[in-house]
């Protein structure tokens, strides 16, 4: 499975990915205003077929890195086996299932409540790491008919042809929605 599809980062380090055509730095990060980009299945290369959201990430990471500039990224990603989760199989059942596979009895006690960024993180290593024990080399995420996410494991040999697709200055963006 290949597909063409965008990731949203700053200027900065849109340059060193180009240059070297990899990505230094996975997705799990704390933005400002109490967002973040949470990596819900584990350390890899989170990608997105809609170039309008990855924008919103850009403006995101240029944002916290104190950039003007932003970066979305055009890039293909080819799959040999992804897992698919949909509305027939969900994040919440493959995060039942990774638990069960991981823990075959009790549970252990959770980090600091369900959704704290600590518990989320453990939670997707053993996501990641269920998913690669059964074959799967990433995720096919359909939020809905229209978006998808995309999760690479092995990104060095999955993502190619890493581009700028288009750069924007944040600051501009700001007054614009003033």
């Amino acid at each position: 499975m290949k597909r063409t599809v965008y990731r949203g980062i700053s200027f900065k380090e849109a340059e060193e990915v180009v240059k070297n055509q990899k990505y230094n730095r996975s997705e799990l990060r704390d933005f400002q205003n109490g967002v973040a980009a949470k990596s819900l299945f584990g350390p890899g290369i989170y990608l997105i077929n809609d170039v309008e959201l990855a924008a919103h990430y850009a403006f995101c990471h240029a944002e916290v890195e104190e950039e003007e500039l932003a970066v979305v990224l055009k890039q293909t990603v080819q799959f040999h086996n992804p897992f698919i989760v949909n509305y027939t199989y969900s994040e919440r059942q493959l995060k039942k299932d990774a638990l069960s596979w991981k823990f075959t009895d009790d549970f252990p006690e959770l980090h600091s409540g369900p959704d704290s960024l600590e518990t989320l993180k453990w939670v997707g290593t053993i996501i990641k790491e269920y998913l690669l024990n059964h074959g799967y080399d990433g995720i096919t995420y359909h939020i809905d008919d229209e978006i998808i996410y995309y999760v690479s494991y092995h990104h060095e040999q999955q993502i190619t042809g890493i581009d700028f697709d288009f750069v924007f200055n944040i600051n501009e963006v700001k007054k614009q929605s003033v």
